[in-house]
């Protein structure tokens, strides 16, 4: 198991590495000036060329990466070129909000699509309709899915506030639109692991034995679909804590993906890299924790190749 982590700790840094070289380099082919951006359109050459030797921009990217690499590893992510502040407290600041949307667009997920699973699992046959349904979350974007929430629930039927903020309102209707998009998810692998478990020999043996269905679904049949279950869980975790770019964008929830974004637009390097960093390291930590969890319910887990 130690030698697994370490494997598992060492691949997660060079996965973390070769994200931060790839978003390092993509940034300058991205057009446009920093310098221009943070100086205004009316600066004068000499202005830009002063912020441009001050933030380094003249030097060549592979020397401005390897400074950049210096300061990281000292727990330092930049400076923001549009808040003039730390990125790292920037991101922090943001982070809490991000992690309460994720925790609650899981909990939807879980919700539906587990109960949508069971239900199914224990129908002789598929239902068409939810079939349907299935299909057609699957196949919507999810800012398309966002627009619809939006226009439903926030300007035809204004049951929820539109203009942003991190309150329980805002809450509800990016929760609903993530975790609406990932239930279909869950659906599939509750449904197929259920059945899976109900057509094995040692449920038969339970109901041989005369056991009610009540508690073979819970003494058995979950604890079978407990692991496939939490690799969703830790792969959507990685994936919201990163930041959802479109679902933030759309509702005005003030998380990591709206000031990716707003970094984007802003030419913001060091806060977009910084972004991307805690996005990478917090989808390595993710999976190791998933992968730690999966061993400890079902220990066939540990066998796997790292």
């Amino acid at each position: 198991m130690a030698r697994r982590i370490a494997v598992r700790i060492l691949l997660g840094a060079f996965t973390v590495l070769a994200v931060v070289l790839l978003t390092f380099v993509l940034q300058y082919v991205v057009p446009g000036d920093p310098a221009r951006s943070i100086a205004g359109p009316k600066a004068t050459p000499e202005v830009l060329k002063e912020i441009r030797g001050q933030l380094r921009l003249d030097d060549p990217w592979w020397s401005q990466l390897g400074h950049y690499l210096s300061s990281v590893l000292q727990g330092d992510l930049g400076t923001s070129y549009s808040n003039d502040r730390p990125v790292l407290s920037l991101i922090l600041e943001r982070l809490p909000a991000t992690a309460a949307l994720a925790a609650a667009a899981l909990v939807v997920e879980l919700l539906l699509g587990g109960l949508w699973g069971m239900w199914e699992a224990m129908r002789p046959k598929r239902s068409w309709l939810l079939a349907t349904v299935n299909v057609g979350l699957l196949s919507m974007p999810v800012f398309s899915l966002g627009f619809l929430l939006l226009l439903l629930f926030g300007y035809k039927l204004p049951i929820f506030p539109i203009d942003g903020g991190s309150g329980l309102p805002q809450l509800v209707l990016p929760a609903v639109a993530l975790g609406l998009m990932g239930s279909p998810y869950y659906a599939n692998v509750v449904r197929d692991s259920m059945r899976e478990a109900l057509s094995s020999a040692y449920v038969r043996t339970a109901v041989s034995k005369g056991l009610s269905r009540r508690r073979i679904v819970s003494r058995h049949v979950l604890r079978n679909i407990a692991s496939p279950v939490t690799t969703l869980i830790g792969m959507d975790v990685a994936v919201f804590l990163s930041g959802v770019v479109f679902v933030e964008k759309i509702f005005a929830w003030p998380g990591i993906g709206q000031m990716q974004t707003d970094a984007f637009a802003d030419l913001d390097r060091p806060l977009l890299t910084g972004t991307v960093i805690v996005a990478a390291a917090l989808v390595v930590t993710a999976n190791l924790l998933v992968d730690l969890v999966r061993t400890a319910i079902d220990p066939r887990a540990a066998s796997e190749a790292p």
